[in-house]
């Protein structure tokens, strides 16, 4: 008796097919978890990114404030090249664009000395006991601790410094600075929002003259696209800021809501805001995000592709009155 056995069986066409189909099916969802992880991830290192970001420069602006007005207690610092008065000056709303304008006079690197000759009206140079941490460049705050002007270092030879010309307004003490006055290195910075190659940008203006924001402005944080200043004064003398912030003007903060004026009394602290987003977008066709509101800047009604985040910090003066 003969036994015949089957030839070995291959894939018929239609299993072939429905192989390759459920295999497509696992493939696309491996590959759908994959691209849900990596931009998951690119999300998170973003948001990572622009919290760094924003840490930075708010650590910079905190540590700048502190140091506002150097050996002037007063804030009455005049600076002698465009004879604009005061150490700090904020200005919300700046140019209708709804983020403020921070102009700051600071210490600079702790450098301090006193002065050997007077400093008046037409003087262009002047000794000081120890010129060692000064550079051609620098900037001097010379005080008698209640006013102060802001000079410009233009040469030094030794101890004596060659100044810049005074502005024609200049308005000094009565007899000038004498010898034996404070000279502290200092800085006059304008803080403002602006835009480098589309990306909005926490810039500084280290000329102290806001005319040349534009030209001057130099790139301090990018992806920073609003900054919000409050001022706090203690208008009823209890050595703090009271805050309600629910109608215009109805608390110790000025700028805190849309329409507050002008307040008086002991310059206490400073709240300072900053919004960052993200540099580059959500990925897909979705908007979700927009910039919150802060302070008196109402939230944006435009929705984009990018993430946010805020920072916020009060700074206590430690060189004016108010100061604790």
């Amino acid at each position: 008796m003969t036994t015949h056995r089957s030839a070995p069986r291959g894939f018929t066409l239609i299993e072939l097919m429905i192989a390759l189909v459920l295999f497509s099916f696992l493939i696309s969802g491996v590959l759908a978890v994959a691209v849900s992880l990596t931009q998951g991830y690119r999300d998170q290192r973003a948001a990572i990114q622009t919290e760094s970001a924003v840490r930075l420069p708010m650590d910079f602006l905190a540590d700048v404030l502190r140091q506002a007005s150097p050996a002037v207690s007063t804030g009455l610092i005049q600076d002698a090249a465009t004879c604009t008065t005061a150490a700090l000056t904020v200005t919300n709303n700046f140019g209708g664009n709804g983020w403020d304008q921070l102009d700051l006079i600071y210490a600079s690197g702790a450098v301090a000395t006193s002065s050997r000759t007077i400093y008046t009206t037409g003087t262009l140079s002047l000794d000081v006991d120890d010129a060692t941490g000064l550079a051609v460049g620098d900037s001097i705050v010379i005080s008698n601790v209640m006013q102060g002007h802001l000079v410009k270092i233009t040469a030094i030879a030794s101890n004596t410094l060659t100044l810049a010309t005074q502005c024609a307004t200049i308005a000094l003490p009565s007899g000038g600075y004498p010898a034996g006055s404070i000279v502290v290195r200092a800085v006059h910075g304008i803080f403002f929002i602006g835009t480098v190659d589309g990306m909005p940008t926490l810039m500084m203006n280290p000329t102290g003259d806001p005319t040349t924001n534009a030209t001057k402005g130099e790139p301090l944080a990018e992806g920073i696209e609003d900054m919000q200043i409050a001022i706090g004064y203690d208008v009823d003398g209890n050595s703090t800021v009271d805050e309600v912030g629910l109608a215009a003007g109805d608390d110790e903060w000025q700028g805190n809501f849309t329409g507050d004026s002008t307040l008086t009394g002991t310059l206490h602290a400073i709240r300072i805001t900053l919004i960052a987003r993200t540099t580059t977008g959500w990925m897909g066709n979705a908007h979700p995000f927009s910039r919150p509101a802060s302070e008196d800047h109402a939230a944006s009604a435009t929705f984009d592709a990018y993430r946010r985040r805020v920072m916020r910090t009060i700074v206590e003066f430690r060189n004016l009155a108010g100061s604790p």
